[in-house]
């Protein structure tokens, strides 16, 4: 939420909407999406994906040898370890996402608030192996295994803008210190997991949104 010449204005960012318009009331699941932590929920979970991305940084390591090598053998085998690992990741994700619309049911939540990511790839400022990484985070899959089982649920899913969301404390809504998954406010004094307090931050900007419009668009999502 921003004062701008005494006027406030949500920092809300919505997928393709609908043409419908969906009152927006009951609880709202913040969830937080990294590549540490695949996913993190306002309800307090985590879901690790600590093992994932040793997979495929090995993945990344011997796909770097065979591409340097360059023979026939090795591009097959180039071609083979590259469907293994997408549909390893395809896997985690479907395991994921269904465990985090089980949990929105569980704790009778009929919104799902998310980042919308769709340019964090540019905002990437790292080294080159870093960068390949991340450019292989498979989070737009996951937000779409998300978004179509949510659906299926009769759940409903927004988007919001990722700005300050890990630097925000959730708390006080001062700006605080992050020094990797440590989250320290020195105004209020919380200390907590940054992944934790950024998905306290995109579930209260969905709900202080939708609270103040009264509504929210509901993303079109075909089922697959």
């Amino acid at each position: 939420m921003i004062c701008r010449k005494g006027q406030w204005f949500f920092n809300l960012v919505l997928d393709i909407p609908d043409t419908q318009q969906i009152p927006f009331s009951g609880k709202v699941l913040g969830v937080d999406l990294g590549e540490n932590n695949l996913a993190a929920t306002s309800s307090g979970k985590l879901y690790g994906g600590g093992k994932l991305r040793h997979e495929r940084d090995c993945a990344l390591a011997l796909r770097g040898r065979l591409q340097s090598n360059g023979s026939k053998s090795s591009r097959q085998l180039l071609k083979k370890i590259s469907g293994k690992e997408a549909r390893v990741v395809s896997h985690v994700n479907h395991v994921v996402s269904k465990a985090i619309i089980k949990e929105a049911l569980d704790t009778v939540c009929d919104t799902i608030a998310m980042e919308s990511l769709t340019n964090i790839r540019r905002s990437i400022r790292a080294g080159k192996r870093v960068r390949s990484r991340l450019h292989r985070w498979a989070w737009a899959q996951l937000q779409e295994f998300v978004k179509y089982k949510a659906q299926a649920a009769g759940l409903k899913v927004v988007f919001v803008n990722p700005a300050y969301t890990s630097q925000i404390c959730a708390e006080c809504g001062q700006i605080g210190v992050r020094q990797k998954h440590r989250f320290v406010c020195k105004f209020c004094g919380i200390q907590r997991h940054s992944d934790l307090n950024a998905r306290c931050n995109i579930r209260r900007i969905a709900v202080s949104a939708g609270t103040a419009t009264g509504t929210v668009n509901c993303p079109n999502v075909a089922t697959a």
